[in-house]
């Protein structure tokens, strides 16, 4: 049997989508928010008593036994949980794979997503789906050559995509619709914007752990059943995506304006704010553009954030901007003053290390002094190493 390749190389790291076949009913869970703190020892105690009321159960992740980030897909509730030990920072509905079997002749393809304990090998944002034979044969289309043109479909993942493994991958889509639902052919499926969040939530190496897939029937299918159920199919890779008219204006903003909006977004309860896109378009304006003020802007808000919970989330996108842009963010956090300096700081160094899965010390631990050695920094930087390796002393 071939597996639904959701990702696969050609002469470079490409995707094999898994999209939708058709769809089944699922039952979206709950979010569980809580405060929560770097320390190991608070973080178990305090996810002891979270597991005594929910019920959760993710024995299974070392990286949540040890208090670090991990991502947690439900399949059985439809549901994606980023977490920090046992506490869910945020939550979202996501399209898991049908289990369906399709057969064509010798061939089938099995469209489940599996069960296990993997981690991120790989993200980037704006990415292309190149088609895999399946979704030629369940259309009735003939096979192209393996690099035609007709596999490329840019925008068919949505705005971001992290790749946990050969067979699987974690992207956005153009159906939100249909989330919280058994649609895929075996990736994870996120709305566009919760996967542009999480794409700055995790790094290379944080542990994502699946479960629930057990409970997924698997039917077998043919590609003639499949084109008879065309009204119903649930991927079309040449739709566009949903426009979205706030994010479109927040765009057109000035930074000065934009991290107005962010400290209004910030205050928002939970259910209404979009405070992780703000800051995505911050952070990518910071580190794309080289806008200093945007980077500046986010670094400077690390210390006075409204509550624990989204302080935590907060510190995984200066990791995110010290992996992308690593010297223009140790520029940055030289010219900050000693204060705001030292917290954002310690939110890069404790979120680098607790996104990553393994023990601190590994010799592929990210520290990130280890990253950017001190005698090749420029001198406007070197102010931004030092205080990253003060704040390292309180983890080593």
């Amino acid at each position: 049997m071939k597996p639904s390749f959701c990702r696969t190389p050609i002469n470079r790291l490409s995707a094999f989508l898994c999209s939708a076949a058709f769809a089944a009913g699922a039952t979206p869970a709950a979010a569980q928010d809580a405060a929560l703190a770097f320390s190991p020892a608070a973080v178990a105690a305090a996810a002891n008593a979270v597991s005594a009321v929910t019920g959760e159960n993710d024995a299974s992740s070392s990286a949540l036994a040890r208090g670090r980030y991990a991502v947690v897909i439900d399949v059985e509730q439809n549901r994606l949980f980023f977490k920090q030990g046992d506490l869910t920072l945020w939550s979202a509905p996501v399209g898991t794979g049908t289990g369906l079997r399709l057969q064509a002749g010798e061939q089938e393809w099995k469209f489940a997503t599996p069960d296990g304990t993997f981690q991120v090998q790989y993200k980037e944002q704006n990415p292309v789906w190149y088609a895999a034979d399946w979704y030629f044969v369940e259309n009735g289309l003939p096979i192209p050559p393996p690099a035609d043109p007709k596999r490329s479909f840019p925008g068919a993942l949505g705005a971001a995509a992290m790749y946990i493994g050969r067979d699987v991958a974690i992207h956005g889509t153009n159906k939100p619709e249909l989330l919280g639902q058994r649609v895929s052919h075996g990736c994870i499926r996120l709305s566009n914007k919760d996967a542009l969040r999480l794409y700055h939530n995790v790094q290379v190496g944080t542990e994502v752990v699946i479960v629930g897939g057990e409970s997924v029937p698997e039917r077998v299918v043919t590609p003639e059943r499949l084109q008879a159920q065309k009204a119903k199919a649930t991927f079309d890779p040449a739709r566009p995506a949903p426009a979205d008219p706030t994010l479109d204006g927040w765009k057109a903003l000035p930074t000065r304006g934009l991290l107005v909006v962010l400290d209004n977004e910030l205050r928002l309860k939970k259910e209404s704010t979009r405070w992780p896109e703000v800051a995505a378009l911050l952070l990518d304006r910071g580190v794309k553009a080289k806008d200093d003020a945007a980077l500046a802007g986010l670094m400077n808000r690390a210390d006075r954030l409204p509550n624990e919970v989204i302080r935590r989330e907060y510190a995984t996108l200066l990791a995110d901007a010290f992996a992308r842009s690593a010297f223009r963010t140790l520029e940055t956090l030289s010219r900050l003053d000693e204060e705001r300096g030292a917290a954002a700081g310690r939110a890069i160094v404790e979120a680098t290390m607790n996104l990553y899965h393994g023990d601190f010390n590994d010799a592929a631990a990210p520290w990130p002094t280890a990253r950017v050695p001190r005698d090749v920094l420029p001198t406007e930087a070197l102010e931004g190493w030092l205080v990253l390796a003060e704040a390292e002393k309180a983890l080593r």
